[in-house]
C-alpha cells in the first residue's frame, strides 16, 4: 500500500469514528431537550456507550419510555442489581440499531424498593427481573406471576443473598434457614 493510500485509509477511519461519536452526541442532545436536568450527567465514556446517572422511579420511567419510543433503544440485553448501602441500584442495558449501548440506571431505597417491571415492553426481561426479586428483594410492579428464580423453593422469606448485610456464614443449607447472631 502506498503512502497516499495509507493516509487516505487513516482519514477514512477517523471519519467513521467521528461519525460514530456524533451519533452518541446527537442522541444525548435529543435526550437533553426532553430532560434538561440531565445536563452534564448523561455521559459518553467511550464509543458506543451512553450512561445515565441513577434516577428515581418517576424520572426513570419517563426516561425509559423516551429512550425506547423516541430514541430507538429497541433491544433489551440485561439488568444488573447493585447494593448501594441504603439504596438498591438497577442498571438496565439497552441498545439501538447502531449497537450503541444505553446503561440506564434506576435507584430505589432498600426500605421501599418498588420499581416497575419492563416486561410489557421487553418480555425477555422476565427472568432478569425475577432475579432482582429473589436476590435483592426488589418489588417489581406489573411483573407477571410465576416461579421464583434463581433461588430454590423453600428459600427463607426476606433473605436476599446479594444484599451486603446478608452473610453466607449464617445460612444453613440443609434446613434452608438464616440464623444470624442475636443483637444485644
Amino acid at each position: 500500500m502506498s503512502f497516499e493510500e495509507t493516509i487516505a485509509q487513516q482519514l477514512n477511519n477517523e471519519t467513521v469514528e467521528l461519525s460514530q461519536v456524533n451519533k452518541e452526541e446527537s442522541i444525548i442532545e435529543e435526550m437533553l431537550v426532553k430532560f434538561p436536568f440531565l445536563e452534564n450527567k448523561l455521559v459518553c465514556p467511550r464509543e458506543g456507550r451512553i450512561v445515565s446517572p441513577s434516577l428515581m422511579r418517576e424520572h426513570f420511567e419517563q426516561f425509559f419510555s423516551f429512550a425506547v419510543q423516541e430514541c430507538g433503544f429497541s433491544r433489551f440485553h440485561l439488568v444488573i442489581g447493585v447494593d448501594d448501602g441504603d439504596d438498591l441500584g438497577f442498571v438496565y442495558v439497552l441498545s439501538n440499531k447502531d449497537n450503541i449501548l444505553l446503561l440506564l440506571k434506576q435507584q430505589a431505597p432498600k426500605s421501599a424498593p418498588y420499581i416497575k417491571s419492563i416486561t410489557a415492553v421487553f418480555p425477555n426481561a422476565l427472568w432478569h427481573e425475577r432475579e432482582l426479586v429473589d436476590l435483592f428483594g426488589a418489588v417489581l410492579e406489573d411483573l407477571p406471576p410465576g416461579p421464583t428464580y434463581p433461588l430454590p423453593n423453600g428459600w427463607p422469606v426476606g433473605n436476599y443473598p446479594m444484599r451486603k448485610e446478608w452473610k453466607v456464614e449464617y445460612f444453613d443449607r440443609e434446613n434452608l434457614t438464616y440464623n444470624p447472631p442475636e443483637k444485644a
